[in-house]
């Protein structure tokens, strides 16, 4: 958070702060010292990360910071050789969180 303070960031039209999963202190800190304008919540299809990002989405509902959208990540692989996608772990897991 330090860091976030003592750059000369000059004028921005975005800032993007990559955060470690979950709800914690760090998530917290941030949204209590950093005026935050909304959220791209990144998650991957597995539950227990859909779990952490609906926590996160919950979170930030709470102290009235929106979310701008959900990121699903490792959610199909492309074959090398057909091109054809494949799902991993089922249609729209993203929609979940």
């Amino acid at each position: 958070m330090t860091c976030l303070f003592q750059v000369a960031w000059g004028p921005l039209d975005y800032l993007f702060i990559d955060l470690p999963p979950g709800t914690g202190d760090t998530q917290l800190s941030l949204v209590q010292n950093v005026p935050i304008d909304g959220a791209v919540v990144v998650t991957t299809p597995q539950d227990v990360a859909l779990i952490d990002a609906q926590k996160a989405i919950k979170m930030f509902a709470q102290v009235h910071v929106p979310i701008i959208g959900v990121v699903e990540n490792m959610a199909s692989f492309i074959c090398p050789s057909c091109r054809h996608e494949t799902r991993i772990f089922g249609d729209d897991t993203g929609l979940r969180a």
